[in-house]
């Protein structure tokens, strides 16, 4: 079976308190970790940031390190949870009533016969009166409604500031700790991006990635200009699904892939894969084909969310994951499929795909020096048939491309391109990657020299 190529992302939470189940997950080939930074503070996500450190030295592999911000989202207030009855009337207000919420913005775009969803859409109400910061609305579908459960109104989105004061913090917490993304919610546009950027670097880590998370109408439209701002795109499928008619989803979605991969961006599909195996040791049939139909369009990753932070079951919904994306890919392939893949423009893109098309055609094996993580991620955007080495200088640097369709990066050290090539080929045949007479294709991209270095060999050992 094929792997490597599209990645999984697992969430991290109470159920991953245990390191042992950890290095399980990342055994069974987790690429990424992601901490919920709307859940908890700086001393639960400290834990979790020990245990997954703490997992990966004893399983002999690094993971990306991805901070989720919350974002500006309308959320219930702090208090006891509430049942709501179908059919019943009940009031919504600003840090009052039935349903109370916790920003006023809410109801400057809150009018008579909109429809209010909260936790994920479980709620569902048809607003009939609004009075200043109170309203009256029929429960239209019910249930228990939380504290801190999302709120929103169908096809509005109300002008919250871009970057919270919480933002602001965990942005400066995911720095001090070596996160190597930032996964920015309800993203805008580019100029969204462009802010996070900026707190990244004051707080000191420009290197930082800043992957985009589209979920509102306002981020579909501006998708492509997003996509070409941020190092990638996070399809998050269950804020969308409050803003969009279930039917338009898949439209939606599609929409999206198809945009971040224009601008040769990875792309990280999420929410509710496996859902049921928060409860259930086994995945129900239609998520195995949601899996395939995601590894169809041709993404780079797949996330977990509930299923790994909450679940009874996270390591056998990582195996689970991997195992149908795994079958998809070598299915897909072996039906000659290829995913769909733009013109590149400029220079680098076209040696990206002028490197992926030899290896093709070689049957190499392709391996690659970069400093930055750039020329992996440009090679990655060509969507290779088979896994390729990236040998980079740091821990940072891995765990920043670490997500990327089909890269397997290795630290070597900060060296000449040249050098640097030299070292990561030693360490590949050392760690029996590589092996007497294999076929290779070397390549590195030096953007300070703007000199372009391909090599073709067999391996001598």
């Amino acid at each position: 079976m094929r792997r490597g190529l599209v990645k999984v992302v697992a969430t991290l939470g109470p159920a991953t308190r245990d390191p042992g189940v950890v290095r399980h997950m990342l055994g069974l080939g987790v690429a990424g970790f992601r901490v919920n930074f709307s859940h908890g503070g700086p001393g639960e996500w400290d834990e979790l940031v020990s245990i997954a450190r703490r997992a990966e030295g004893e399983a002999g592999v690094r993971a990306a390190l991805m901070g989720d911000l919350e974002g500006p989202r309308v959320r219930t207030s702090n208090g006891e949870a509430v049942r709501l009855e179908k059919g019943s009337i009940v009031t919504l207000g600003l840090g009052q009533g039935d349903v109370p919420v916790d920003a006023r913005e809410f109801f400057d775009v809150l009018e008579e016969g909109d429809t209010v969803l909260a936790d994920d859409g479980k709620i569902v109400l048809q607003v009939e009166s609004v009075e200043g910061l109170l309203a009256r609305a029929r429960v239209v579908e019910g249930g228990l409604l939380g504290p801190r459960k999302g709120v929103v109104i169908s096809g509005k989105e109300p002008e919250m500031p871009m970057v919270t004061q919480k933002d602001k913090e965990s942005i400066r917490y995911a720095a001090s700790r070596g996160f190597s993304h930032v996964l920015l919610s309800y993203t805008r546009g580019p100029e969204h991006v462009e802010l996070v950027r900026s707190l990244l670097r004051r707080a000191g880590a420009p290197q930082a990635r800043v992957l985009a998370k589209i979920e509102t109408p306002r981020g579909v439209e501006r998708a492509r200009e997003i996509a070409e701002a941020s190092d990638g795109v996070v399809v998050a499928r269950g804020d969308l699904g409050m803003h969009y008619s279930l039917d338009d989803l898949p439209m939606v979605v599609k929409k999206i892939v198809e945009a971040a991969r224009r601008e040769y961006k990875p792309v990280v599909m999420a929410t509710e894969f496996l859902q049921s195996m928060i409860e259930r040791p086994i995945p129900t049939r239609s998520e195995i084909v949601d899996i395939y139909e995601a590894v169809n369009m041709g993404v780079d990753g797949l996330m977990l969310t509930s299923e790994t932070a909450v679940g009874r079951y996270p390591a056998r919904a990582v195996y689970w994951m991997v195992r149908a994306s795994s079958k998809a890919l070598n299915y897909l392939y072996a039906s000659g499929w290829r995913p769909w893949i733009p013109e590149p423009r400029g220079s680098l893109y076209k040696l990206a795909r002028g490197l992926v098309e030899m290896v093709e055609s070689l049957g190499a094996t392709l391996v690659v020096y970069s400093k930055s993580g750039r020329l992996a991620a440009r090679i990655a955007s060509f969507r290779p048939s088979r896994p390729f080495y990236v040998g980079v200088p740091s821990e940072a640097v891995e765990r920043g491309i670490r997500h990327l369709w089909g890269a397997e990066p290795v630290v070597v050290g900060d060296y000449s391109y040249e050098d640097g090539l030299k070292a990561t080929v030693s360490t590949l045949v050392k760690q029996g990657y590589l092996g007497e007479d294999d076929l290779v294709v070397e390549a590195a991209w030096s953007s300070e020299e703007n000199v372009y270095m391909v090599r073709v060999r067999n391996i001598l050992v």
